[in-house]
């Protein structure tokens, strides 16, 4: 029996001592404050909080079971897509939210020591990515002003196995020009545009993979459309990309009701547009009612501002919490010391926000 338990434990300690790859251990974890959100105004996560269309409820309420018992089928759905957006099937592939498009294209195309630019403050799955894959992550500042940093981008993009293009970018909110996107496609080797909050600025570099067989577009439903926990995102890129990417995506990822409710909320496009009028009118209510109160907003082309609270950053962030108002802290983020992101919700919630800022810096404007 001794023998047996020492021989357990062996095993145990054995176990313990396996080591992943070395990218994997020396990477950072992305953990976002996900957890205890619900019934809480949610201006954190950049999300649709007048919720999806109606069509989606309706779609869900009519699911068959046969469809919950049997794996997805896509056809349709890429048939819908083709249709709206003008784009070839061949040319598109339906994902598990952009995350996954952009750990598709890290796997297809970047090896060890491979030159990834990345502006930033952006998105933080690129960096993290980056270290997974073990590339060779170059940053590049935004300006002060938050806007893309057209030149500085491209001259670093020359010789790059890929650049990043987040436009309108996440946390800035600021977009990036069609021209620089052109500019970067003619240096670097791949580059991966995320557009996840085009609806609200509505110019897209979407065209431009008619004239570049290197440049990737990626769009998501979870803003705009409000299908953030459904996880449904779309790439799209020359052929050869996408059957590049079908070669290392799993070929289920995308489940039986995420299928049918983004095909549901994509022949919505009357409710998607009415969503994204208000919260832009949200939006500009609520960079306006900030500014009165004296503190610091940027210009945004997406669904959230970045505000500078200076010295009442603290302050500010634990009287949210107290108010049960979720806000996304930024101050650790490049350029971003003092800054909170906001998301634009629905009126009533961005009225709630600012008075109770009112309530303490009423006389500050």
């Amino acid at each position: 029996m001794i023998s047996y338990l020492k021989a357990i434990v062996s095993f145990s300690e054995a176990r313990a001592m396996i080591e992943p790859k070395r990218f994997v251990r020396d990477a950072k974890c992305y953990v976002p404050p996900m957890e205890g959100r619900r019934g809480k105004i949610r201006l954190d996560f950049n999300e649709n909080t007048w919720g999806p269309s109606p069509k989606v409820m309706e779609r869900l309420r009519t699911l068959s079971s046969e469809i919950i018992s049997t794996y997805p089928e896509y056809q349709k759905a890429y048939d819908l897509f083709s249709e709206k957006f003008g784009i070839d099937r061949s040319r598109m592939l339906v994902t598990n939210g952009s995350d996954e498009a952009i750990r598709l294209t890290y796997n297809a195309y970047i090896s060890p020591g491979d030159k990834v630019v990345i502006p930033v403050p952006t998105f933080a799955i690129f960096g993290l990515e980056a270290e997974l894959f073990g590339a060779n992550a170059v940053e590049v500042p935004y300006n002060k002003d938050l806007s893309f940093p057209e030149d500085e981008v491209i001259e670093a993009s020359e010789g790059a196995r890929m650049t990043i293009v987040v436009t309108p970018n996440n946390p800035t909110g600021t977009s990036a020009s069609l021209d620089a996107i052109e500019s970067i496609a003619q240096r670097s080797e791949v580059v991966f545009v995320d557009e996840a909050y085009h609806e609200f600025k509505g110019i897209s570099a979407l065209p431009l993979i008619e004239d570049y067989d290197n440049i990737i577009v990626t769009r998501t439903f979870s803003k705009a459309y409000g299908l953030a926990g459904l996880r449904v995102g779309l790439v799209f890129a020359n052929e050869g990309i996408i059957d590049t990417l079908r070669k290392v995506v799993s070929p289920y990822s995308v489940n039986s009701i995420a299928i049918e409710c983004a095909m549901a909320a994509m022949q919505d496009q009357g409710y998607m547009r009415s969503c994204v009028e208000r919260i832009i009118q949200s939006r500009e209510r609520l960079a306006s009612g900030l500014r009165s109160l004296g503190f610091k907003v940027f210009d945004s082309d997406a669904n959230f501002i970045i505000c500078d609270l200076g010295k009442e950053h603290k302050r500010v962030v634990e009287l949210l919490k107290g108010e049960k108002i979720l806000i996304r802290d930024r101050s650790g983020d490049r350029l971003l010391e003092n800054c909170i992101r906001l998301s634009a919700g629905t009126m009533e919630e961005t009225e709630k926000l600012l008075e109770a800022l009112q309530r303490n810096y009423g006389d500050r404007g």
